[in-house]
């Protein structure tokens, strides 16, 4: 009689396990629940470095176009000289909101390795809502080739340029033959807030007469030719 009492005493009744299931049952759910929030977060968070990485890499490029932009005509493929510098305006370049187009400076060719100049054409726009950079081998585009471009910003929703001018007011457009005293990038993503960055050229925003080193340098880079009344030769 007594082993049968300490028998019964030493098991588990039907309700003690089905509450320890349930408990079981709990901690599973809880700790599952912890490890889909934990994935969550990971994921939040390398999808927000991985948008930061993208502005970065975006205005450190941004940055070296702008600084190193330069007086260079750009001829076309009926052999016609750009009118100013800086080719700007919305939809210019097929883009869905503003577009810009230069020559910058500074393309590293050592002692001339490579059949090109240090002149880069180059230029921002937004094409299925990527924000694009594009720039072409050579600064004329006798040829006709489409631009190379490269993706540096994704789901973008607005791009603007901003031109701030010698009397360091801010202008819309900028249609006059020189460079400004800085550039004023507007972008903004879908869902996010725009940010505006501010970018220093080379330029002090005035129209001078060109020089004679001007004439001999853009001479030098297939800019074409002058005669002594200042007009350009086919």
């Amino acid at each position: 009689m007594q082993l049968q009492n300490t028998a019964r005493q030493g098991g588990f009744t039907l309700i003690e396990v089905l509450l320890a299931l349930a408990i079981l049952a709990m901690v599973v759910t809880a700790t599952h629940q912890i490890l889909d929030t934990t994935l969550r977060a990971k994921e939040a968070s390398e999808e927000t470095v991985a948008e930061l990485e993208s502005l970065q890499t975006m205005f450190r490029l941004m940055d070296q176009d702008f600084n190193q932009m330069t007086k260079r005509e750009v001829r076309n493929e009926a052999g016609d000289f750009s009118p100013t510098y800086i080719l700007h305006g919305r939809y210019n370049l097929n883009s869905q909101y503003d577009g810009i187009a230069f020559v910058r400076d500074g393309w590293t060719n050592p002692i001339s390795l490579l059949p090109r100049s240090e002149l880069q054409a180059v230029g921002y726009r937004v094409v299925d809502d990527n924000l694009e950079r594009i720039y072409r081998i050579y600064v004329d585009q006798l040829d006709g080739t489409e631009p190379r471009s490269q993706v540096i910003l994704e789901n973008v929703e607005e791009l603007k340029f901003e031109f701030l001018d010698d009397k360091q007011k801010w202008q819309n457009n900028w249609d006059i033959k020189a460079l400004p005293l800085a550039v004023a990038v507007t972008v903004q993503q879908k869902d996010a807030e725009p940010i505006r960055r501010i970018f220093l050229t080379p330029g002090d925003g005035k129209v001078k007469q060109a020089s004679s080193d001007d004439d001999n340098r853009n001479g030098n880079n297939n800019s074409g030719d002058k005669n002594d009344d200042g007009q350009r030769r086919g």
